[in-house]
């Protein structure tokens, strides 16, 4: 008898995950990262002159308290040539709905595409190359 209750789960449950399995997940920030470092990389390879130093991180939220009434979803810094993304904001103020995670994909790539353009003090359409618009 104690080799076959031994054979099967506690109480006819379903066989119990490995302890180590969220190790190996996609976490939100590893997607998130990947997705601005994809998009930077794809800005890079549009615009190599103007993008070649580009610097980018991510940052959970801004730091300290805004003089604007609106949450900061990234900052810009010319001297360093950087940008960064802020991750909680962009995931969970401005993105009501999801859908699925090419919809998480083009709503953060929108943040990288506002971030660089105003790095360079360009619109955000003009970044995107004339063989992607319709």
């Amino acid at each position: 008898m104690a080799a076959f209750r031994a054979g099967r789960e506690r109480h006819g449950r379903a066989p119990r995950g490995s302890l180590f399995a969220h190790l190996t997940s996609r976490s939100p920030l590893g997607f998130f990262e990947s997705v601005v470092a994809q998009t930077v990389e794809f800005l890079k390879g549009t615009w190599p002159e103007e993008l070649e130093n580009l610097t980018w991180q991510v940052s959970d939220a801004p730091i300290g308290i805004s003089k604007v009434d609106e949450v900061a979803r990234f900052s810009v810094n010319r001297e360093k040539f950087r940008i960064t993304l802020f991750r909680i904001p962009i995931e969970r103020l401005t993105h009501h709905r999801r859908t699925d995670r090419l919809d998480e994909r083009f709503h953060i790539e929108q943040y990288v595409f506002q971030a660089a353009a105003e790095l360079l003090g360009k619109d955000p359409g003009e970044l995107i190359p004339e063989r992607y618009k319709p």
